[in-house]
């Protein structure tokens, strides 16, 4: 019989035959591994061992494990992953056989393996579950590697960092960050891209389990108590039309029914349908969403469809009084039907681009069209009905025949201002959702499974905000409030409610009790009490009761309800229905009605099939303005050409206006997309539909400057002449920008970045943010747009007295790819990033007029853009 001895003499015997034979250096680990250390279990020596061979740079693997033999102690023989030799292949096989082994083989294949002698041997000891290790031979044919990242072993995940990245997959968190997780956690971990991406794909088909895409869908819709319904194609039981909702949508829509918003997105799926996503408003302005419907096309029949479904989950006692669309034909027909008795809002946002869009060519000078604007909105905004537009006669007709004749109870405040929809005119709430979803997505091919699981933990997020936002208008009480007249409402009343009413109390002190001069707007719109009637209470001096406000914005909890009627909760009469018909049937009707009722009690088994994905699309492209613009064949569509704008007066500027030397004309093309359209997606996504194009300028380390050149009319190759503008400015107001700065010394080191005029300059000359931007816009009086994923400012001049709005001019500039300046121009009226808080800080009494016109703007970025990076610290060279 085989003793354990003789074992150890054939393996040691075996590594000498291999270093006499290969002649080559060899290099010796022996006291690398050389350890009495005693081990407590064999996982615990097996990590040993491949930690010791990572930190010299050699990837030990398990060549033998003994451990269930009997008679003998358990053990391990490891050796080196270069071990052994690569079989040789037979020779006595056929010419042919070799030809048709080659074609199977890929191009680039190779082998490691070198017969490397390195041997490891560790052992149970007799009388414990401990474990030793022993070296047999600690010699290497081959040097170490000098980097372990591409060895295929060493880069193995463990269990633990596999249910990391289980758990962290699960979050949407994306591989790179993966990565970067467990590496922080790790430093000797030496895992590559690919490795996360097969891990994270093995999860996914475990996860499956054989089940198909939709059955997987079912499967989580059900397991998650989601409300959901389907219709499909009968005779190949593809997926027309899906609608889910969240299982709290009920509690929030009897909490909250008054409000709905419905706006359609596009490329949110591979399979190109569109998403009608439909969200409510809260007591505390929060938005949420109430349902997802993909619908296979935009018709009445799929909008009617979708909104019955989202009539089931209604009470018949609760239901919309108002709902807010842009002007989708289709959706405006579905809700007449389903909602007869909901008011259809129609949102002024989008309205205002389309005017914008069809008016503006009809104007010879931008100053023709900015008046004609002003009144426009003036009109839109007026309490009263009016029509002064006879000196507009071609936009006249537009207007009239398009938006005022049919339209105009639907946007016009004379009649808004008579409709209770809490200060929702605009579909920006469903606008911003979509925002939200699409950076949740990242990407544009997802199937049913993958949107479901990015919209579950976005919701889940959501209804967290929701119950926050509650508790703190309960327990919060600001000290706005403390006045004995909001005794009543204080913890009792939404926040924003309260800064409302506040308002209006200020107001009361002006106008008193006088109905006529208070207009009652907010207590028609509100439902708050308004001037007069706070007035009122002053003058009687009691308190405003609570019974005045709104019982929207009384509602701050989420309290689960239920059918008062438990008949309504049973099914007795329909399964005695199903069983009827099931008993009427013949074989192949109780065959489908027998596979109904399996996928209503297991959906996991549907027999339903993913849609098939559409060539052609009418998703909205990024630079089509508007959904009712785009189904209009008759109406103007247009894409400003980047390789042509370089206007700049970006968000005033006209097709007629006369450019400054350097520039070339703007023109207004139908045809092409940008040229650069891929810096586009370099910047935030809800603000991309509002840049019109971008224009690349050379990469020399002179970018920034070069932009600036172009965008202020000098041309790009004057950077040198910029570069001299703001060392003046900046010398000759050098204390003032030390302020600004913020940071002692900084205002030095910046002078001594502009200060070099040579062609490409090292880092530490290139234009720094925030910086030099404020001494771009007070050197050259120019509203400066800083864009970026990293940094999104405003900069207004510090000194200089406000020109009028129509005379700004306002500049943009993009920062790309973290190393490059690129000119941007923006939409007329694009919103803008907030203001610099230096500005805030210092600027000169007799700018303050500067930023008043860009309120509203402001406004609409941080509607659109959320986790803005303001910051004044940030220097984009270094990022």
């Amino acid at each position: 019989m085989q003793t354990y001895e003789d074992d150890n003499k054939k393996e040691e015997s075996s590594t000498i035959v291999a270093i006499l034979d290969n002649k080559v250096d060899v290099m010796d680990y022996t006291a690398a591994f050389t350890t009495e250390e005693v081990f407590t279990s064999r996982e615990e020596l097996i990590r040993w061992t491949h930690d010791v061979g990572k930190k010299n740079g050699l990837v030990i693997v398990i060549k033998r494990s003994d451990v269930n033999v009997i008679g003998r102690r358990p053990r391990i023989i490891f050796a080196c992953e270069r071990s052994g030799a690569y079989p040789k292949r037979s020779t006595s096989m056929s010419k042919q056989n070799n030809d048709l082994e080659k074609k199977k083989r890929p191009n680039a294949i190779g082998t490691k393996k070198c017969g490397c002698p390195f041997l490891l041997k560790g052992q149970m000891l007799a009388n414990n579950q401990d474990w030793m290790l022993k070296v047999i031979c600690g010699l290497h044919n081959h040097h170490s590697a000098q980097y372990l990242e591409g060895h295929s072993f060493a880069g193995r995940l463990t269990n633990e960092e596999v249910s990391i990245l289980v758990d962290l997959s699960k979050n949407n968190v994306r591989p790179k960050e993966i990565l970067h997780t467990l590496k922080t956690r790790d430093t000797f971990n030496v895992t590559t891209m690919k490795t996360i991406y097969n891990a994270r794909y093995k999860y996914k088909v475990r996860e499956l389990g054989g089940r198909s895409q939709m059955q997987q869908l079912m499967s989580k819709l059900h397991d998650h108590n989601y409300i959901e319904w389907h219709r499909s194609d009968d005779d190949t039981n593809c997926v027309k039309d899906i609608f889910w909702a969240h299982p709290l949508t009920f509690d929030l829509l009897k909490a909250f029914p008054s409000v709905l918003i419905m706006d359609c997105t596009y490329k949110v799926n591979k399979y190109k349908f569109s998403l009608l996503e439909i969200v409510g408003v809260t007591s505390t302005a929060m938005t949420f969403n109430v349902g997802f419907a993909y619908l296979e096309s935009e018709r009445e029949d799929n909008y009617i469809w979708a909104l019955e479904r989202l009539k089931t989950i209604m009470q018949d006692d609760i239901l919309p009084t108002m709902i807010v669309t842009d002007r989708e034909l289709a959706l405006m027909n579905a809700i007449e039907k389903i909602f007869p008795s909901a008011t259809n809002l129609l949102c002024r946002w989008h309205i205002s681009r389309n005017v914008l869009a069809n008016c503006k060519k009809l104007f010879e000078t931008n100053e023709r069209w900015e008046a004609f604007n002003s009144s426009w909105n003036v009109l839109v905004f007026s309490a009263t009905e009016q029509d002064d537009y006879a000196r507009y006669p071609k936009a006249l007709v537009y207007v009239k025949q398009t938006w005022l004749d049919k339209y105009k109870e639907k946007f016009i405040a004379a009649w808004t201002d008579f409709i209770m929809h809490f200060g929702n005119m605009t579909t920006n709430r469903a606008e911003t959702a979509h925002s939200k979803l699409k950076r949740q997505l990242c990407s544009s091919q997802g199937n049913f499974v993958t949107l479901w699981t990015k919209l579950y933990s976005l919701v889940e997020l959501q209804h967290t905000e929701i119950k926050a936002s509650f508790e703190k208008s309960l327990t919060t009480v600001q000290h706005s409030f403390t006045p004995s007249v909001f005794k009543e409402l204080r913890g009792l009343v939404a926040r924003n409610a309260l800064d409302m009413i506040l308002s209006e109390s200020k107001r009361a002190n002006l106008i008193g009790i006088d109905i006529s001069a208070c207009g009652c707007v907010v207590r028609h719109t509100h439902g708050l009490p308004c001037a007069h009637e706070i007035g009122e209470y002053k003058r009687e001096g009691r308190p405003i009761p609570l019974d005045s406000v709104h019982s929207h914005w009384r509602k701050l909890d989420l309290v689960c309800t239920s059918y008062e009627k438990s008949a309504e909760l049973s099914c007795t009469p329909k399964m005695e229905m199903i069983i009827k018909s099931f008993e009427d049937s013949d074989g192949f009707g109780k065959m489908q009605i027998k596979r109904k009722l399996k996928e209503l009690t297991d959906p996991s088994s549907t027999f339903l099939i993913e849609p098939t994905i559409k060539d052609k699309t009418r998703g909205r492209p990024s630079q089509k303005l508007d959904k009712s613009t785009r189904r209009d064949p008759s109406r103007f569509e247009y894409v400003v050409s980047a390789q042509d704008n370089h206007s700049p007066n970006i968000m005033s500027s006209s097709t007629t206006t006369k450019k400054p030397k350097g520039q070339r004309k703007m023109s207004v093309s139908q045809t092409k997309a940008p040229k650069h359209a891929s810096y586009i997606d370099s910047f935030p996504f809800g603000l991309r539909p509002y840049i019109c194009g971008v224009s690349d300028v050379v990469a020399d380390g002179n970018c920034g400057f070069r932009a600036v050149a172009n965008l202020i009319g000098i041309g790009e190759d004057s950077w040198a002449q910029v570069r001299k503008d703001l060392v003046i400015e900046l010398q000759s107001h050098f204390n003032d920008y030390k302020r600004v700065f913020e940071y002692a010394g900084r205002a030095e080191e910046v002078l001594h970045s502009l200060l070099y005029f040579e062609n490409n300059p090292g880092r530490e000359y290139w234009m720094t943010m925030p910086e030099i931007g404020h001494i771009i816009a007070s050197k050259y009086n120019v509203v400066l747009l800083h864009i970026s994923d990293v940094l999104n400012l405003t900069f207004l001049p510090l000194r200089s007295i406000p020109l009028s709005r129509s005379s700004h001019k306002i500049i943009a500039i993009g920062f790309v790819n973290r190393n490059h300046f690129i000119e941007v121009f923006m939409l007329p009226a694009s919103p803008i990033p907030p203001i610099a808080n230096s500005w805030i800080k210092y600027h000169e009494p007799c700018a303050e007029g500067w930023a008043t016109p860009y309120k509203t703007n402001i406004i609409a970025f941080k509607d659109l853009v959320f986790e803005v990076t303001t910051q004044e610290t940030i220097d984009l060279a270094s990022q």
